[in-house]
């Protein structure tokens, strides 16, 4: 099981729980963390708590942000975070105001940091992030919204172990051009639509002799982008020609999935045989493979 989907599952479990219709956000934040422990012992046995608690409370407050069904409450509490939080060019600055302004109800927790740390980043098109120890910000990126999660969960599985006997057999694809693929594991939980790759970090090393540096492969992203490519709106929704009518077209799904990996692939064997960027794209696009910005702007270590 993928641990972002547990985690969305608690949040909308909690959200929608008229147990805790009459509670405030900040209590409902508390009970998805226990949720979330819950589920996290059950199926996926021991793990970090404190890594588990930093995760529910990101995607807590992110989904607060972004959810489609706002209750009245959540709609109190976000404008007012939202009108406050924008005014405020620094996020210390902001911190200093909240505390001062609520020092009868703020309280020294993660809960209160996630509040206060994504109505922030939410005003300034940043996104909240945590490691196993600490709290961060990085550049905005796109949501999948909790009714395009309920259309994807049924196929997850399938559609993950797809992508991984695809993964795999890229790996000894590269590994026969004598490449070397490094997966390394992130304290992270990740996001859905990454289908649980984003909890590692990928690099591609280039054939002894190659001068080329480490790259990083963003394959939490292809597969975000294959399966839930980012709509007009700025959300991210299932591609409807691969879940047309709520039904997974495999074929479509797996010439699509190939495609896109196998040209990451065919672009790094294209520099091996040109040292210069530019001819290797030409020639990529001449052979019929994606050139996009994941290749342009590929990054390196």
């Amino acid at each position: 099981m993928i641990p972002a989907v547990l985690i969305r599952k608690s949040i909308d479990w909690v959200r929608h729980n008229p147990q805790f219709e009459n509670s405030n956000p900040y209590t409902r934040c508390e009970e998805v963390i226990k949720a979330c422990q819950t589920l996290f012992k059950e199926v996926l046995g021991d793990c970090d708590t404190t890594l588990v608690e930093l995760a529910c409370i990101a995607a807590y407050w992110l989904e607060f942000f972004h959810c489609e069904d706002p209750s009245n409450d959540e709609n109190q509490w976000s404008e007012g975070l939202k009108k406050r939080a924008i005014q405020y060019d620094s996020f210390e600055d902001w911190q200093k105001w909240f505390i001062q302004s609520y020092a009868k109800v703020y309280k020294e927790n993660n809960i209160w940091s996630g509040i206060l740390m994504t109505s922030w980043a939410f005003t300034h098109q940043y996104e909240l992030t945590y490691s196993s120890d600490n709290w961060g910000f990085s550049e905005t990126q796109s949501y999948l919204p909790t009714s395009e999660f309920w259309r994807l969960e049924p196929h997850l599985n399938l559609v993950k172990d797809l992508i991984k006997s695809i993964w795999l057999s890229e790996i000894k694809q590269y590994e026969d051009l004598g490449f070397i693929v490094e997966e390394i594991t992130n304290p992270y939980f990740g996001k859905i639509e990454g289908l649980g790759f984003d909890n590692k970090t990928v690099y591609l090393s280039y054939p002894l002799g190659s001068t080329r540096p480490k790259q990083l492969i963003e394959l939490a992203q292809i597969i975000s982008d294959i399966i839930t490519p980012i709509a007009d709106d700025g959300y991210r929704r299932l591609d409807n020609i691969l879940f047309s009518d709520d039904h997974l077209d495999l074929t479509s799904f797996l010439s699509k999935t190939k495609y896109l990996l196998g040209s990451h692939r065919r672009f790094h064997e294209l520099l091996l045989e040109s040292s210069n960027q530019e001819t290797a794209l030409l020639q990529l696009s001449a052979e019929g493979w994606l050139v996009d910005e994941t290749l342009v702007g590929g990054k390196t270590s």
